[in-house]
């Protein structure tokens, strides 16, 4: 009777750690499953934010380029209007006009797109972009105030001050944009 009794404890024992061991493996198997899948929907959020990050900066790329140009344009023709030999204002200051609403437009956009540190260069710019041309040529287009010589001068002097004002501010904001464009988000903003 003894041998019985030990060979049942035996098989009992043998029973107790294949189970024991199946019980193991198969909570190893499962762990590493789990651990694969979180391995695969890390991978998968990371190229997701990547994917985001690259559509987000080249919003912004295009909000800058269009500021840029326009900053340009307003630049080009304050240099016009900056020209002592010219007489004829009125198409000149129209067009300025023209741009200057352009760019202030580009400046909503950059508003909704541009991270806080690049709006007061823009800002910078906007304002170099006319503040006392702008103001010179609201007066000057009222019909009912005819432009003597002084202020076409003040016109052509208000103008060169804008247009190195312009010259300046556009280069900072320009260098802003480069490194808004450059520097990788970090890391605890894309999770």
């Amino acid at each position: 009777m003894s041998i019985t009794l030990a060979a049942v404890d035996a098989g009992t024992a043998g029973l107790i750690g294949a189970l024991g061991g199946g019980f193991i493996g198969a909570m190893g198997a499962w762990g590493a499953a789990l651990i694969a899948f979180k391995g695969a929907r890390y991978q998968a959020d990371r190229q997701s934010n990547a994917a985001h990050e690259q559509w987000l900066r080249q919003h912004r790329r295009d909000a800058y380029l269009r500021f840029i140009g326009d900053a340009r344009a307003a630049r080009s023709e304050l240099a016009q209007l900056s020209a002592p030999w010219a007489r004829d204002l009125e198409p000149a200051l129209e067009q300025f006009r023209s741009t200057w609403g352009r760019l202030q437009e580009s400046f909503d956009a950059l508003e909704l797109e541009a991270p806080k540190e690049l709006l007061l260069p823009a800002k910078a710019v906007l304002n170099a972009a006319g503040t006392h041309t702008l103001a010179i040529a609201l007066r000057m287009a009222d019909p009912r105030i005819t432009a003597p010589l002084e202020d076409v001068a003040q016109v052509h002097a208000a103008a060169r001050q804008d247009w190195g004002a312009v010259e300046g501010a556009l280069a900072h904001f320009i260098a802003c944009c480069r490194q808004s464009l450059h520097v990788p988000a970090p890391l605890a903003a894309q999770n």
